[in-house]
């Protein structure tokens, strides 16, 4: 009781800081092109800003992101394409993809935060990616975590949200950064055991990321187009990538077509997605990674 009371208070408390960050000068979606508040973007997002306080939680600084085909981009996942995210921790305790995945969000939001570190006035918007998963992924995944024997973490989310909306070095932002990494390095090693082929547990994973990013990027790109819905599928798209990248050499040889597949989705991402900041027009047609992902997803289906 005494560290879950904790616990809530460090969410709490970054929450709000990034709830703060918003009011004192974030950036925002400009009102004419963005849907009225609790209608339903083209992402299947309600039109909520990373700053808003109406999430399911009623958390300040929660946020909603496009949900990937298949759920969490495993068996178990809930809901179908866009909505709110969600993992059932009962799922994720059983499956290695659900689990994995949620680290995969967890560190989608820090790639993305990190990046906005680099861009002029871009450090509120970075604690408020560095906050978003303490709420609406960590708190609840926690006991599944430590379940497993990972060490909890989020006092060093915590400190990553607290120094990038402060005025201390940028280093040390990204000192706390790397902290949080090198967590969901030794949480992921501590994913729940399974039959299936290890390289199939990759691919599930590295497609999930693909599609999330894909999505994002038609979203933010839409006419109602948000800066968040960029900067959420830019940590995805770049999370995809680092996964693509350790799943080629695991599957040239036997699964050619998901390897070729791959490769041009890198090409096409990172060309879509070359900085965290949303660019006035397309670099990539949309339509060109929505089809790259699902043929991800096809491919995957052959493991």
């Amino acid at each position: 009781m005494k560290y879950r009371t904790k616990l809530w208070t460090s969410i709490s408390a970054a929450a709000l800081l990034a709830a703060g960050s918003a009011v004192s000068g974030m950036a925002t979606p400009n009102p004419a092109s963005s849907p009225a508040q609790g209608e339903t973007a083209r992402d299947g997002t309600a039109n909520t800003s990373h700053g808003a306080a109406n999430s399911s939680k009623d958390i300040p600084g929660s946020y909603r992101i496009a949900q990937g085909e298949g759920g969490e981009g495993g068996e178990g996942g809930e809901g179908g394409e866009g909505g709110e995210s969600g993992i059932d921790p009962a799922a994720a305790a059983k499956d290695p993809v659900l689990f994995l995945s949620a680290l995969d969000v967890i560190r989608a939001h820090y790639l993305a935060g990190e990046a906005m570190l680099d861009e002029d006035g871009g450090r509120k918007q970075a604690g408020q990616m560095f906050a978003h998963p303490i709420s609406e992924i960590y708190v609840d995944l926690e006991p599944v975590f430590e379940a497993q024997g990972a060490a909890p973490f989020v006092d060093d989310m915590v400190d990553a949200v607290t120094l990038a909306v402060g005025d201390g070095p940028v280093d040390d932002v990204k000192a706390a950064v790397a902290r949080v990494y090198a967590a969901l390095d030794v949480t992921a090693a501590k994913a729940p055991a399974s039959d299936r082929d290890p390289a199939a547990i990759e691919a599930a994973l590295t497609a999930a990321m693909f599609d999330r990013a894909a999505k994002q990027y038609d979203a933010a790109m839409s006419a109602a187009g948000t800066d968040d819905a960029w900067i959420d599928g830019y940590g995805f798209s770049a999370v995809a990538e680092k996964r693509a990248t350790g799943l080629l050499p695991l599957i040239e040889a036997d699964h050619e077509g998901l390897a070729q597949a791959l490769a041009t989705a890198g090409v096409l991402f990172a060309n879509a997605y070359k900085s965290p900041v949303k660019p006035a027009a397309p670099a990539v047609e949309p339509g060109a990674l929505l089809a790259a992902s699902s043929r991800i997803l096809l491919k995957t289906s052959s493991f």
